[in-house]
């Protein structure tokens, strides 16, 4: 079973508390299978295009967890 319509998508770690904005990496690779992202892609709220990764995107994270082993090799303590 997927996510449910009311889910949150998947904030991007660059958005602010309370500004945040949906990961371009996280709606390219599964923002399909979210039903609100379907929803918005259908309103032309989010373009069809940011579920496919761009021409010039680095290689995406396969997993969730190496996307947290990326950023705290990234961070700044």
């Amino acid at each position: 079973m997927g996510p449910s319509y009311l889910d949150p998508l998947f904030a991007c770690h660059a958005s602010r508390h309370g500004e945040e904005f949906a990961c371009a990496g996280w709606l390219a690779r599964v923002g399909h299978a979210h039903p609100r992202v379907r929803y918005l892609v259908s309103t032309g709220k989010i373009p069809e295009q940011a579920l496919e990764p761009g021409s010039d995107w680095p290689a995406l994270h396969e997993t969730y967890p190496e996307v947290l082993d990326k950023l705290r090799e990234t961070s700044i303590e």
